[in-house]
């Protein structure tokens, strides 16, 4: 004869569970939508590196600036505030005979910077990392020690993260000032496409730079010796505003 089959246990006690388990989640989202603005905006002004300044040897601008030159004009304004005598700009080539550093330097003119206080260093520096790199030559031959490094604010934590890497053991000291850029508002970045690209991009940018970090050390002779990393990054080269290299 077969077994008599037990009886099945009400499972009214694992339905209600479940149920409250899927209000919980509900009411929680639910309130996540509604603060999202107000968390959305802390991530945004978090992301942004604007760090206290002091007078510096010398401003320098990275290149990639944005299409109205937020950068140079940001870095004109510490210049006219007396943070530093000297600005550098930083930019590979945008022609044969012309790199966007010396487009930025045009802007920098129309914006009130002497001409004798503009430096601009070419190179061929395809990202932050080995423009950090290829930019140590001319540090080193201006003996420049206190830089304040102008970016896009949303470039600033990982442009931090790269130069203090690279010139940890350099003796030199580096703040890093955000200028506002046309492509970021940190307030309301969530309801831009092109900010929500950009933020997206960079974020992505920075975990990749993590890794570049990582190979670091095994470039550090090469680096401390004056030189940038293995290609594709070669030495830069200075150049007054006449064009003339030093």
């Amino acid at each position: 004869m077969r077994a008599p089959r037990r009886p099945r246990r009400p499972e009214h006690g694992g339905i209600l569970l479940k149920l409250l388990w899927l209000l919980l989640l509900v009411l929680v989202l639910g309130t996540l939508y509604r603060v999202r603005a107000p968390l959305l905006r802390a991530v945004g002004e978090w992301w942004v590196v604007d760090e206290e300044l002091e007078k510096a040897q010398a401003i320098l601008v990275l290149g990639g600036d944005s299409l109205p030159g937020d950068r140079v004009r940001h870095a004109a304004r510490l210049y006219r505030q007396g943070l530093a005598p000297k600005v550098l700009m930083s930019g590979p080539p945008l022609r044969a005979d012309f790199s966007e550093g010396e487009l930025m330097q045009k802007d920098a003119l129309a914006a009130g910077i002497p001409a004798a206080d503009l430096l601009v260093v070419r190179h061929q520096a395809t990202s932050t990392l080995e423009e950090a790199l290829a930019l140590r030559p001319a540090l080193a031959e201006h003996n420049f020690t206190k830089l304040i490094i102008v970016t896009s604010n949303f470039h600033t934590r990982r442009a931090r993260r790269i130069f203090r890497t690279v010139y940890k053991e350099q003796g030199i000291e580096l703040r890093v000032s955000a200028a506002p850029d046309a492509r970021f508002d940190p307030a309301r970045w969530w309801q831009d496409r092109i900010a929500r690209a950009t933020l997206t991009l960079e974020m992505l940018k920075t975990v990749y730079t993590w890794f570049e970090l990582w190979s670091l050390p095994a470039e550090a002779p090469r680096a401390q010796a004056g030189l940038p990393a293995p290609a594709p990054a070669p030495p830069a080269s200075i150049y007054l505003p006449a064009g003339t290299a030093l």
